[in-house]
Order: structure tokens, then sequence, then C-alpha cells
């Protein structure tokens, strides 16, 4: 390890995504990684993903592209179209992005990401304990302690850092005095991966109506479709990867073109989510302990970022570690660089689902708009794309 390196052990908490992410940049740079996870198994929920270039940029640098993409798919373009009749609305091309960014947009079902960062994350020698809960965190002589449980007995482990990768409903984030607690978007989630004709150049297609959107992309190799249709509801659903009632999502799409009224109709079950953000934190360390990921930054799906930004924060916080002799030190230069950036991000989606569901006059200066944008669609988020 290089005497750079401002940490010789990390405890991650939370097995997801992010935590994989990190464990894997960390042991890269050679530190001793132990991942704390509260489930029994190392499996992941959900249905598909975005991965947008800053995100698949990461993953070639830490070594995992190569694998990713075998279960992924590298979409031709986006096409946004109008829910209520299935007209085009825009096409924009990936291609020129790809070529410009230097790395490629990828949609992925999620529980294959997930299995590829946890193969490359435990081949690194990353040491991942299942079954196991975080109950607090203490500081002690420059190291940070964690009281863990184990089926139903002690689970002594310290690091030089712990980061929280523990989702939106974050153990950490509350250990390290946040109060913050997830706010409801008045959208529900509902997702389903159906059977692929393969038919057609792999697209990802954005339908656009008031009240309700429609997301729909290739997965599993192409041999899948993932479907994420988001209808409106007021009143606060804490559900997660739950059941969903496929009578409700035909009945809020019922007036849509034939298409999707078609798609909808080939999904033999849904899968339900409702809606979460947290407001931008004032700060998310103290001392040696950070955050990462959804715990750090909970965002909304409407930018496809939650993965991405995940994955940077990963990748952020290996950089601050080589730059900076203290761990302390290190730990608040990644929250300074990450801060700003996700911050923005969380905003910005939270401005597209207002956006998506646009209805009358205003959903129509929206497509008049996109329609003059056409293939430029991709240049608005530039500043997320290029970092």
């Amino acid at each position: 390890m290089s005497a750079q390196v401002a940490a010789r052990d990390a405890l991650v908490v939370g097995a997801g995504i992010g935590g994989l992410t990190c464990a894997l940049a960390l042991r890269r740079i050679g530190l001793d990684v132990s991942i704390l996870e509260q489930a029994p198994a190392l499996q992941e929920v959900g249905a598909g993903l975005q991965l947008t270039p800053n995100a698949t940029r990461v993953l070639r640098n830490l070594g995992v592209l190569d694998a990713v993409l075998q279960a992924g798919v590298l979409p031709a373009a986006l096409e946004v179209m109008e829910g209520r009749t299935g007209r085009l609305i825009a096409r924009c091309d990936y291609a020129p992005a790809t070529a410009r960014y230097g790395a490629p947009f990828l949609v992925i079902h999620r529980a294959d990401l997930h299995g590829a960062l946890a193969r490359a994350a435990q081949d690194a020698g990353s040491r991942i304990l299942l079954g196991a809960s975080l109950e607090g965190v203490e500081a002690d002589n420059g190291k940070i302690a964690a009281i863990a449980s184990r089926g139903g007995e002690p689970l002594p482990l310290e690091a030089d850092i712990l980061i929280g990768a523990d989702g939106i409903r974050s153990t950490v984030r509350a250990q390290l005095g946040h109060s913050a607690m997830p706010v409801f978007a008045s959208r529900l989630a509902y997702r389903a991966t159906i059977p692929s004709p393969h038919e057609g150049e792999p697209v990802v297609r954005l339908y656009l109506g008031a009240d309700a959107h429609l997301v729909t992309y290739p997965v599993q190799s192409g041999d899948a479709i993932n479907v994420v249709a988001v209808v409106k509801e007021d009143r606060p659903v804490a559900r997660w990867s739950e059941p969903g009632e496929t009578s409700t999502v035909h009945a809020a799409f019922s007036a849509w073109a034939d298409e999707v009224r078609a798609l909808l109709a080939r999904a033999p079950d849904y899968r339900c989510w409702g809606l979460y953000d947290i407001d931008p934190l004032p700060r998310w360390g103290t001392g040696r302990s950070t955050l990462l990921g959804d715990a750090a930054h909970g965002m909304l799906p409407f930018l496809a970022q939650g993965a991405a930004q995940a994955i940077e924060d990963a990748s952020s916080l290996g950089q601050a570690l080589q730059e900076h002799a203290d761990a302390e030190q290190a730990l608040r230069a990644y929250e300074a660089v990450r801060r700003p950036r996700t911050a923005r991000i969380q905003r910005e989606a939270r401005a597209n689902g207002m956006v998506y569901h646009l209805a009358g006059p205003a959903a129509f200066a929206r497509d008049a708009v996109l329609r003059l944008t056409g293939s430029h669609l991709i240049d608005r988020y530039d500043w997320i794309y290029s970092a």
C-alpha cells in the first residue's frame, strides 16, 4: 500500500451497488475492507437501471466494465414518446455522445450489476459479513468501532474509517446525528421484466403523459425488457419491492397508446416501490466516518443517476484517501467534492419528475422544446456525463 493512503482498513456498511463499488475502489488502493450486510444472502432485488458514461467510465477504471457488459445492453438511442398517441417526440442517438464522453451508455438488470460487483469485490479480497446488523458507532483511539451483532451474538469490528452505504433509510446516517427523513415524491413505481422478442434495435423509450410516465429498455443481454411505470399517489406509501396491484397499472394507462397497453399487459406481475429522496444534507460525516450513495444523497430516478452517483462516490473516496495523508482530512475532502454535485442532481431529478408529468398547454410546450432539441437532448446533461 502506498504511504500516501490515509487509512489501512475500512468498514463499509451495506453491500448494495454503492457499498460493493466502494469496497472495490478501496481494495485497489490497498486498504483491507470489511463489508457489513444485514441481509442473510448476497442478492439484489429490483429490475433494470441505466448507467450513463460518468458511471461506466468508473467501472472501466475499476476493471469491472467488461464483466458488466456481458449481461448488459448498449442501447442505440433514447426515444421520447407521447404516451397517449405513441408518436415519437424526439430521438437522440447515443453513438456521438459515447464517442464524446469516451464511455458507453449501458442498461442492465440491477441483479446482474450487483452480481458482477460482488464477484469483483470478493475476488479483490473484500470480506463480506452477511446477516450482520449495525447497532452503533463509536470512535476510540483513532479507530472507528462498530457495535454489531450476527445471529444474536456480538460482532466486534473496528477500522480506520467507516463508510455508511446502507441506503436511503441509513442507520449510519442516524448514528452520525442526522435527523433527515426520506421525502415521499407522491409517486409509485411499478416495475416488471418481460421476455423480449428481440425485434428492432435496442433503445431506451420514455413515454410521457399527465401524472404518469413509462420507461422501457432491454436487459439481460437483450433477453428481457425492463418496464418502469410511474404513477401519481398522494398518500405516502412506504413500500419497497412489494407485489404491486396489476389493476392499478392498467387503470393508470388505460387511455394510452395501444402499444403501451399491450406492453403492460405482457407482464405477469409487478413489484411496487414508493419513490423517496432526501433533502441535501448540510454535512455527510464526522471524524473518521462518512456516507456514500443513497445514505448521503438519496435521489429520485428521473435523471437515471442513483446508481451512477454511488459509483462516482466510490471513485472519489478512493482518490481522496490517496491524496491526503490524514484520514479525517481525506473524508472531508471527499465530501467537499461530492456534496455540491449530488445536491444539484437531487434538485434537478425532482424538477424532471414534474416536467415528465405535465398536462395541457404546459405539456404541449414541453414537447415542442423536445422536438426542437432533437438529437441534442443529451447535451443538456453534459455536466453530468463528462465528469
